[in-house]
Parts: C-alpha cells; sequence; structure tokens
C-alpha cells in the first residue's frame, strides 16, 4: 500500500486531540473502564461536533473536536465534551483528569484496548504499549497540499521546545518526582520511531522515504509513525503530538491556539528555510524542554542561545496579525502571562505536593481543575 494522496483542506482550520485519564475515587488509581464510558457517551456527541473514543489502553480514552476554523469553535465542542464525559463518568463512580502520567500507576495493570490496530502494537512492542499509558495532547493544522505540510512539519520543529514546556504536566511517575517537567516523553524513547520525522523537501520526497519504511515491514500506514509531528494525508493536515494533556482545558487551548498561530505566520511568511542541519539540534533543545520546562535553554544556529521561555515571548509580537485573523489574540496573552510568572502544571503539581499530602489527593485536585468551568484557569 502506498501513502495516500494529500487531501487538500482549508489552511490554518484546526483540530484538538485530548487524552485524559479515566480514575477511579477515593483512592484515584487508574480505572480500566474508559469501554464503558465510551459507550456511554457514543450517542450523546452532536453530529460533526467531535468524538470520544479509545487510546491504547482501558484507563484512557480521547476527546477529539472536529474541524474547526477559529479556536472559539473547539473552545465550545471541547467544553461540551468534557462536561459530557466528566458526566459519564460520575454516573458509573468515575472520575475525570488531565495531566502527562498518572504519578503513580503500574503499567503492569494496564489492560490493553480490544483493538486489531493496539493488538498488533502489543505483539510488536511487547511492554512498552502498557508504558504507554500517558497522556497527550495533539493538534492538527489544515494545509493547502502535501509540499506545505512536509515544509511546516519541519519548519514547526525549531518550536518543539515551546510546546514541550508550555505544557509540560508530569513530573511524577511510579510514585516518585523524577526531576523532569515532563517525564511523559521519556516513555516513548524506547520505540523505533521516536522523535523527527527524517528531513525531505516535499511531498514527492516525503512519499518516496515513506514506501522505503513501508517496504521494510516497519509501517503499514502514518498513523505507525509515532513522530513529534508528522503530516497526515488523510485529513490534511500536519499534526504535533508531542505536548502533555495539561491540567486545565483553557490550558489546552491556549497551546493549540499558539500552533495554530505559528503555523500561520510561518506559511505565510517563510521566516526561514528549514534544513537537515536543524535536527542536529533537536534532541538537545527536546530534551531542555522535557528536563527544565520554561527555564529550559534552546540553542538555534542562526538565533543562538536563550531560555525557552524568553524565546516563547520573542515569537509572540510576530503572531498578531493571524491571532487576529483566527481569534487568538486572548490565548497568545495568556501564553505570555504564563511565561512571564513561569507558571507550568509542573510546577503547580511540585507546589501541591509541597504541602506534605498524598498522591491520591494530588489526583483528586487534578480532577477538580479539569472539572472547573473552563475560563477559571489561573
Amino acid at each position: 500500500m502506498s501513502l495516500p494522496t494529500f487531501t487538500a483542506s482549508t489552511p490554518f482550520t484546526l483540530g484538538i486531540e485530548l487524552e485524559l485519564q479515566v480514575v477511579n475515587p477515593p483512592a484515584c488509581d487508574l480505572s480500566q473502564d474508559s469501554s464503558r464510558l465510551i459507550a456511554a457517551c457514543r450517542d450523546r456527541v452532536e453530529q460533526g461536533k467531535g468524538e470520544v473514543k479509545h487510546d491504547i489502553t482501558e484507563s484512557m480514552l480521547e476527546v477529539s473536536t472536529g474541524v474547526c476554523r477559529h479556536l472559539d469553535e473547539a473552545r465550545e465542542q471541547l467544553q461540551a465534551l468534557s462536561a459530557l464525559v466528566c458526566a459519564s463518568a460520575h454516573e458509573h463512580g468515575l472520575a475525570i483528569c488531565g495531566g502527562g502520567t498518572h504519578p503513580f500507576q503500574k503499567w503492569q495493570r494496564q489492560q490493553v484496548c480490544d483493538n486489531p490496530r493496539y493488538a498488533r502494537h502489543l505483539e510488536r512492542f511487547a511492554y512498552l504499549v502498557q508504558q504507554a499509558t500517558v497522556f497527550g495532547q495533539h493538534v492538527h493544522i489544515g494545509c493547502a497540499n502535501g509540499d506545505d505540510a512536509v515544509w511546516l512539519m519541519h519548519a514547526l520543529g525549531r518550536y518543539v521546545p515551546h510546546f514541550i514546556a508550555l505544557s509540560a504536566s508530569s513530573p511524577w511517575l511510579q510514585g516518585a518526582d523524577t526531576g523532569f517537567a515532563s517525564s511523559r516523553l521519556n516513555m516513548f524513547c524506547a520505540f523505533p520511531d521516536n522523535g523527527h520525522a527524517p528531513f525531505s523537501r516535499n511531498w514527492h520526497e516525503f512519499s518516496a522515504l515513506y514506501q522505503r519504511l513501508e517496504s521494510t515491514g516497519m509501517v503499514e500506514g502514518m498513523k505507525d509513525l509515532h513522530w513529534d509531528i508528522r503530516p497526515s494525508p488523510a485529513f490534511g493536515t500536519v499534526e504535533v503530538r508531542l505536548m502533555d494533556t495539561p491540567l486545565t482545558l483553557t490550558r489546552a487551548l491556549n497551546i493549540a491556539g499558539y500552533i495554530q498561530a505559528l503555523a500561520c505566520w510561518l506559511i505565510s511568511e517563510r521566516p526561514f528555510m528549514p534544513g537537515s542541519e536543524d535536527y542536529l539540534l533537536y534532541p538537545w533543545n527536546r530534551f531542555q524542554a522535557s528536563r527544565y520546562g520554561l527555564e529550559g535553554t534552546v540553542t538555534d544556529a542562526r538565533s543562538g542561545q536563550r531560555s525557552i521561555g524568553e524565546d516563547i515571548l520573542a515569537t509572540l509580537p510576530r503572531l498578531q496579525h493571524c491571532a487576529q485573523q483566527y481569534g487568538i489574540a486572548d490565548a497568545l496573552a495568556a501564553i505570555g502571562e504564563q511565561v512571564v510568572h513561569a507558571d507550568s502544571d509542573a510546577l503547580r503539581i511540585r507546589r501541591f505536593m509541597g504541602q506534605n499530602t498524598t498522591l491520591s489527593e494530588l489526583v483528586r485536585e487534578h480532577c477538580r481543575l479539569w472539572e472547573a468551568p473552563c475560563h477559571s484557569d489561573a
């Protein structure tokens, strides 16, 4: 099977996917009941207004929007989906929260969903699949053609540290503080397709690259390539995949708006030309963001070295035209406030744990944060 033709879509349209934790009060370990919740929600989602579906294991579920032109459309859909999922969880004696990792679950307990694709992954990757019970945010950006999608995929790679640092919400794992702002990304390092896509200059080169990978038996479809950023030809999008799920819906929406504005600016202005040499620094910058969050260092061959927070602030003035066009101005202002005040979900978690509390209480706090009205995020 060759790579599908890239399906043209309206440039800079937006789709958001959020992987959420299904927890079992009062101890608040991960539940294995997502199938019950998904079945309860299935017929209650308005046509064209998103979806509630499975992810890898039975302690995860995913809410995703339809195609949205403006961030307000995505906000409306995700608020409705989140309210539906939370209400269904309460009906079943369960609860829902965000966060990139559950702070004390054990991978050995995780049950892989009854799905042929996930079963194939379990056969191929064994316990790594259960260890991947971690929770992320994916953002799709519409592209007019495959060449634009490949260019944007590589151009957005420059901002991977920004996305990680803004969303970092997984300092705790397996009952311990890891010292990382985002420990979630470390769970994927053992997979053979971890990290960035190989460099290609256009859709023709990318298609040839994909066909070589497919001929080895490594992949059977684009979904088998779990790169940080990848094209999704069936949807006509570029998908940014490496963020932690934030603790609040508001923060998830702000990050999605930032990515949408960046994509609009990058495609419209072409401020630099991506090249294969960009990926020499990619692993180090990715590590800095995962380890230190906004206080990490980003190194760029063109502009030198500075903190990730400073680099985010430097991007914001360039995005204002696109922000006005797509209703993202408030989201960008919130991103700026987050950076200025060095506010992150990882620090929020550490402050909470510094009050001599328990990990069960931490998860209950996460459930409270997720279920709070969307506008209440600090």
